[in-house]
């Protein structure tokens, strides 16, 4: 491995010239040309210190970094040298273009990062096949230090595509190669009047691909978003990339400063440096002017004058060979118009090292750099930012309005004053517009575009959370599709055709919300009419839950989730207690289904909270006993298995006889998964035989057949497992017969632990892989834990150890994910058998001494007879005499001290290191 040159360094970059063309023209020949080409230009560097970058994506370019400029001038000196003298494959040698800068940029994961990289890879862009050029940075460090044979001749100053600033440039003249080239690729060769931007391009890269496509196949494109998403930086960055494609200029016209449409002309003619005469008409003249033209026009800030929009479709007729770019908060209404929304950037990561990659973290690095020189970000820092972006919902400049606080506050300080108040992200810069020195001033303007009816209806819609429909628009905040679409057009909302959904930016949502503050009454109706569509929507998807529709329940839950919490505190604060109840069921279910255990605790608890301990009328009583009930569930899950169990006979006791079904069921299985993990199966079958009785002859099919499970259980945890397969194939029948996912996956997997114990693993096998397509179906991960466990016992039995292993640990991934400690511990003791087993004994020693360290394993796996420790313990007096007591005693030792994450992640291949900053 070659050590990556740090500090301050020489950037080369490489690029093939008419490579696409020629990879068209005859591919196999320039995959041989191109393994010509490495030998020279990767051979050449190496020999003078240079160190090839990892792959960028980009082809047939290259990407090395020098820790001297003197050296990297000496290696592209030979580069272009050996060039010239292979032999080449194809019909013409390839010619190939290199840029050299030299400066500082970050070092992550083998690659480098920033504005020095990105400047380097702009300069390459402007030179020719064959030719070398470099910066000013790399000319003063070698100006009295060139290689034999090489002069430097002076090009002047040239724009770069990346806008910030001109760069002063210097061509290599190689002796014997070709020095004389055309006129530099830079902007100064195209007429334009592009601005010179004060900061990078950072995060938009997938963004300006799409826009620069586009633009091929549509002449008037218009870049749609709220104030504050970089929808100008876009239109200019993509303007100056396709600069080349339009000879007789590109030109940005700024409309922020009129006031009508009738000054759209003039201020065209004024961007174009064109006079046009006040003896006749004005737009002719502009007309007659472009018609014969090839350029872009960028019109920025059209939203206040899109009356004068016809203009556009006037040159676009007239002129053939122009092509144009608005931006705007709201579409122009032209036929020929094709629009490109934009959106806020990325704002969430799966992994410390994926967070630094991310683009809304970079661009608050870039702009915290600034306004804080030695600004550095840790691991320590990421929830902090994470929280950041995400009240900023990714906008740009909220982004970098906060980022402009590093100078003052720390990160989480940053966020928490973002939290309390929109009013916190604004700017004291003096060259900032108006409208852009707040997040507030960039609404207000929004605001001020629409006409009451609009402003009425938007400010209602900020009650939604996560999204909306049509019908939940029209039901809640009175919104027709007319407003909806009108909302749309200025990108206040935005539609998602696919899914029927409508968003609004968070950041725009709490402008809103303040606005409908202001009217107390206006509120109250609003945020009423929400709970009661919510609680109605959460209703009627548990009726799906038992007639074969648990797909869509869950994904109808799913969807609006955060608007049915929203909704559940409503009523919760109102004490509305049938409300309420209309969301429990759903709830439970989906929480369940989807292993968010800790939120359940969390919001159920709130239940509890509210109403206090007091006793309360039958009604109240019968919600508070379904909440604790469903909070004993999770924590029971957790790891909590005897508090749990106490919490959920309580409740079972202050259920009143009047309860719904559905949650007498609820309430009365959740103290059974408690007996479950506390080994107590003869109090399951006390608890669940009587009302199995009592729902006999009820048209309660499925909810009769889910007490046969729950009462199957018992009896396979007590060994009579004659009895339990007679309830499992009733019950089988009705779920097969509903095509039910939930029931049907531990209809399985009891059917299949029966397999096991009855020396079956084949059937186990069988019926664990027909559970974990049931649970895979409904994205039912606890399904999926305990089905590989299964899968792992039944293989161990016939000794496929490889199998078994695999089974465990899959089981223990996804158990992580939910916070199943418990389960967790169980399946890594079975993983040690397993090792123990193939002759890895000092390993399951290891890994049963962690198990033991650890306080949860005291307690006992949902299908186990004793408790995870003791088992443990008896794995390991069984290995202490096939090791020598030294061996034994070291082995133990270290996994005793051991911490259960450090194990966890070394089972997982997961690095336990954090993430450099």
């Amino acid at each position: 491995m070659q050590t990556m040159p740090q500090g301050t360094v020489t950037f080369l970059f490489t690029d093939v010239q008419g490579s696409t063309h020629a990879w068209e023209e005859s591919p196999e020949l320039m995959l041989e040309a191109l393994a010509q080409h490495d030998v020279a230009v990767v051979g050449a560097a190496n020999e003078h210190g240079g160190v090839t970058v990892k792959p960028r994506g980009e082809g047939d370019s290259r990407f090395i970094v020098f820790q001297s400029a003197v050296d990297a001038v000496a290696g592209v000196a030979e580069m272009q040298r050996r060039l010239v003298d292979v032999e080449w494959v194809t019909p013409s040698p390839l010619l190939v273009r290199v840029s050299l800068h030299t400066g500082t940029a970050e070092l992550d994961d083998g690659d480098y990062y920033g504005s020095t990289v990105n400047r380097a890879a702009r300069l390459r862009g402007i030179a020719h096949g064959g030719q070398t050029i470099i910066s000013r940075a790399t000319w003063e460090l070698v100006q009295d230090s060139l290689p034999d044979g090489v002069t430097i001749r002076d090009m002047g100053e040239h724009g770069l595509k990346d806008l910030t600033r001109p760069e002063h440039v210097y061509q290599l003249e190689i002796e014997g190669l070709q020095n004389d080239f055309p006129a530099l690729l830079s902007l100064n060769a195209i007429p334009n009047n592009l601005p010179e931007q004060l900061t990078d391009f950072i995060g938009r890269e997938v963004e300006l691909d799409e826009v620069t496509e586009l633009l091929t196949r549509t002449r008037l494109l218009t870049i749609l978003a709220p104030g504050g998403c970089g929808k100008t930086r876009l239109a200019i960055q993509a303007a100056a990339d396709l600069s080349h494609q339009y000879p007789d200029g590109v030109f940005f016209i700024a409309l922020a400063d009129i006031s009508s449409g009738e000054d759209i002309v003039q201020t065209v003619a004024e961007s174009l440096s064109l006079g046009l005469s006040a003896d006749d008409e004005l737009e002719p003249q502009l007309l007659t002017y472009l018609a014969g033209k090839t350029q872009l026009l960028v019109f920025d800030n059209f939203e206040h004058v899109t009356e004068g929009a016809v203009l556009i479709g006037n040159i676009l007729s007239a002129a053939p060979n122009v092509t144009a770019i608005a931006t705007s908060r709201e579409k122009l209404r032209l036929q020929s118009e094709t629009t490109y929304t934009l959106d806020g950037l990325d704002t969430s990561w799966e992994s410390s090292e994926d967070a630094f990659q991310t683009s809304g973290v970079i661009l608050f690095v870039d702009g915290a750099t600034r306004a804080q020189p030695g600004f550095a970000l840790g691991t320590d820092d990421l929830e902090a930012v994470r929280s950041i972006l995400t009240l900023t919902g990714g906008l740009p400049l909220a982004i970098l309005l906060a980022a402009a606080w590093a100078d003052m506050l720390n990160v989480r300080e940053i966020s928490e004053e973002i939290e309390k108040s929109l009013d916190f992200l604004e700017t004291e810069m003096g060259d900032v517009p108006d409208r852009h020195r707040s997040i507030r001033a960039v609404f207000e303007y929004s605001w001020s575009l629409l006409d009451e009816s609009e402003r009425s209806v938007f400010a209602a819609l900020s009650v939604f959370r996560g999204g909306f429909t049509r019908e939940a628009a029209e039901r809640v905040a009175g919104a027709s599709l007319r407003n909806l679409a009108g909302l749309a057009n200025k990108s206040l909302v935005v539609p998602n055709p696919e899914s029927g959904r409508y968003t609004v930016h968070e950041l725009l949502r709490q402008y809103a919300e303040d606005e409908l503050q202001q009217d107390a009454d206006r509120c109250r109706e609003v945020e009423q009419a929400h709970a009661d569509y919510f609680a109605e929507l959460m209703d009627d998807a548990v009726l799906l839950f038992p007639v074969a529709e648990q797909i869509k329940m869950v994904e109808t839950v799913e969807a609006d989730i955060d608007n049915s919490r929203s909704a559940f505190r409503h009523m919760l604060t109102t004490h509305n207690v049938e409300g309420i109840q209309k969301f429990i069921p759903a709830f439970m279910t989906v929480y369940e289904l989807r292993g968010w255990y800790p939120g359940g605790v969390t919001l159920f608890g709130e239940v509890l909270s509210e109403f206090g301990e007091d006793p309360q009328e039958e009604a109240t009583e019968s919600v508070l006993a379904t909440a604790q009930a469903s909070m004993a569930y999770y924590l029971i899950l957790m790891g909590q298995a005897e508090h749990g169990t106490n919490l959920a006979a309580a409740a079972l006791d202050r259920l009143p006889d009047s309860a719904h079904p559905v949650n007498r069921f609820l309430v009365t299985t959740t103290v059974a998964l408690g007996y479950g993990y506390l080994g107590r199966s003869n109090d399951i079958i006390e608890l669940l035989r009587p009302l199995l009785d009592a729902y006999e002859g009820v048209d309660h099919d499925f909810w009769v057949s889910g007490f046969k499970n729950w009462l199957s259980f018992g009896y396979v945890l007590g060994g009579q497992f004659d009895v339990a397969t007679e309830l499992l194939a009733e019950a089988h029948t009705v779920f097969d017969r509903l095509d039910d996912h939930y029931f049907m996956t531990w209809t399985l997997w009891l059917q299949a632990m029966i397999a096991t114990n009855s020396g079956r693993p084949e059937d186990s096998i069988e019926l664990s892989a027909r559970q974990v397509r049931r649970a895979t179906d409904i994205n039912y991960p606890r399904g999926m834990v305990v089905a590989q466990e299964v899968v792992g016992d039944a293989n161990a039995a016939v000794e496929r150890f490889p199998e078994a292993e695999d089974a465990y640990i899959d089981s223990i991934r996804t158990a992580e994910t939910m916070g199943m400690l418990r389960d967790m511990l169980g399946m890594m003791a079975k993983l040690a058998g397993v090792w123990s087993s193939t002759g890895r004994k000092i390993e399951a020693v290891e890994l049963l001494a962690t198990v033991c360290a650890d306080p949860v394993s005291t307690q006992q796996m949902f299908s186990g007879s004793a408790s995870i420790r003791d088992n443990a313990l008896e794995a390991l007096e069984s290995i202490r005499p096939e090791l020598g007591e030294s061996d034994y005693e070291s082995a133990f030792d270290k996994g005793s001290s051991t911490s259960f994450d450090s194990a966890v992640n070394a089972l997982l291949g997961r690095a336990s290191a954090s993430t450099p900053s």
